[in-house]
């Protein structure tokens, strides 16, 4: 009965929301992405391990470019309108998701002819699990902004988040051989087993969106309720 009673707000929400979203960081990040990807694909054939390198650079340039998207400084005033704050968020996320389909059909485009990424020919393999790897490091730049944005009062989540993803991807990138998230197509028991990790990692920062977008009175609201539960018996 809640889910429906909020699902019920989705309409009224969807212009504000999309007013507020921050479209021109995903744009600008877009952009350069796409530059960037361009510029290390212009000798062509590129070797498949070089390829996917750059790629995953421009992902990381998009991500980044992703941490500003829950920033909204009339947040605090929106805190008691309808709706919860992980209805709210999850609301701008999925406006925002388009944008980043249109943003890897555009990688893919970019890389046509240039590998194992060609549309032409489309291996499953590189492009399924770089699209996973993708999926997974947007939703870490999405996670991190919503926990960094949920001590202050007004915080722009998003100047935090970004150095959070670069440190998590620096880690991610020297980790141990059983543990390795960065594989290469060509050690395909290492692609496969990376993969795994990445899509518990895309399920895991899902949870933590959703924990860190929980409402700020819902606790003490709980503890209210009991307590007057109490008081009545």
């Amino acid at each position: 009965m809640l889910i429906t009673r909020q699902l019920r707000l989705v309409p009224a929400l969807v212009r504000p929301t999309a007013r507020a979203t921050p479209w021109w960081a995903l744009l600008a990040g877009a952009a350069l992405s796409l530059a960037l990807l361009r510029l290390g694909t212009l000798e062509r054939p590129v070797e498949p391990g070089e390829l996917v390198r750059v790629v995953r650079i421009s992902t990381v340039v998009f991500a980044l470019a992703a941490a500003p998207l829950l920033d909204d400084p009339s947040e605090v005033l929106t805190r008691a309108a309808p709706g919860s704050l992980l209805l709210r968020r999850g609301l701008r996320v999925a406006l925002a998701l388009p944008l980043g389909g249109a943003w890897w059909l555009g990688t893919l485009a970019v890389t046509a002819g240039a590998g194992p990424l060609s549309l032409g020919q489309l291996p499953p393999g590189p492009v399924r699990g770089l699209t996973l790897e993708a999926a997974a490091l947007l939703a870490a730049s999405v996670a991190l902004a919503a926990w960094c944005s949920r001590p202050a009062e007004q915080p722009p989540g998003g100047a935090a988040a970004g150095p959070a993803l670069l440190a998590l991807v620096a880690l991610a990138s020297q980790l141990p051989a059983p543990l390795v998230l960065f594989a290469t197509p060509d050690d395909q028991p290492a692609w496969q087993g990376a993969h795994e990790r990445w899509l518990a990692l895309l399920a895991a920062m899902a949870v933590a969106f959703a924990l860190a977008c929980r409402d700020p009175g819902g606790a003490s609201a709980g503890r209210r309720w009991r307590s007057r539960r109490a008081t009545a018996r």
